[in-house]
């Protein structure tokens, strides 16, 4: 049942709106701070953590540590990202893109 298991955290964790626009937003964008996530959907940090959160413990996304700031990207080996891409491939990446 171990696997089944994971499926349904990764499924969970895929099954929000906001954390799947996040995940648009890191598969357009690359590896981002939270702070830029965060600013990006003009949500607040510990609410943005929260669901980044979610989705690194299904290891949807990885999380990286600099100093005081953590940077999220997509787990290219993840079992998800084959299927995000997918998901993902028709998207207007223009619409998503951060332009800082």
């Amino acid at each position: 049942m171990g696997i089944i298991n994971n499926y349904v955290k990764t499924l969970n964790a895929l099954a929000d709106e906001l954390r799947l626009k996040i995940l648009i937003y890191l598969f357009v964008n690359g590896e981002k701070c939270v702070c830029d996530i965060g600013s990006y959907f003009a949500i607040g940090q510990s609410s943005i953590s929260y669901h980044l959160k979610i989705l690194s413990d299904a290891q949807v996304i990885t999380k990286r540590e600099v100093a005081v700031w953590n940077y999220y990207s997509l787990t290219p080996n993840s079992a998800a990202y084959n299927l995000l891409a997918d998901l993902f491939s028709n998207i207007d990446k223009k619409e998503w893109l951060d332009n800082e």
